[in-house]
């Protein structure tokens, strides 16, 4: 059975309690308590079973069916990089991954995806936003195929079209 310490927000705090404790009894204390500074993304909702549309990001649909266990992940949701996954979860079995959406305009998160195949029907699009290079990146796993709707090529230019107007892409910008 698989044993958890707690959502992101609580292990992030214990781990900064942790790190302050250490500081503290290493005698290098810092002035300012420790704090988190890369955005850590709550839902309002109970629980992280997966929802539509997706990690609220409008086109990004799926029929997931009621007793589901799908359950989405909300990652980073920032200017330059955004992530929202779907795993599957079964008690005693480590989570399966379903479906990866990124958004990512770093420089060294943009280089990883040099050389992969482009397109909206490979999942991946390049883009120029800001005057940054920008990658769209979408994969749906055997698990999740044909439960996109309308379809899995479509939620994914959804999921590009959402992001980038988020994010202040113009259309003449794009691609």
């Amino acid at each position: 059975m698989p044993f958890t310490i707690g959502n992101r927000m609580d292990v992030a705090r214990m781990l900064l309690d942790a790190a302050g404790t250490a500081a503290s009894k290493a005698g290098c204390k810092p002035a300012e308590p420790l704090r988190l500074s890369s955005p850590m993304v709550v839902t309002a909702e109970k629980d992280e079973r997966a929802s539509t549309p997706l990690c609220r990001i409008p086109g990004v649909t799926f029929e997931f069916g009621k007793d589901s266990a799908y359950q989405q992940q909300v990652g980073v949701v920032g200017e330059r990089l955004q992530t929202c996954s779907v795993v599957w979860r079964s008690r005693g079995v480590p989570d399966e991954p379903a479906a990866q959406f990124v958004m990512a305009s770093e420089p060294r998160m943009v280089a990883l995806f040099d050389g992969l195949p482009e397109g909206n029907g490979q999942g991946l699009v390049r883009a120029t936003c800001g005057g940054r290079r920008t990658v769209f990146y979408g994969n749906v796993e055997p698990g999740l195929k044909g439960r996109s709707r309308p379809d899995d090529q479509q939620v994914f230019a959804n999921f590009t079209a959402s992001v980038s107007k988020r994010i202040g892409c113009q259309a003449g910008e794009n691609r």
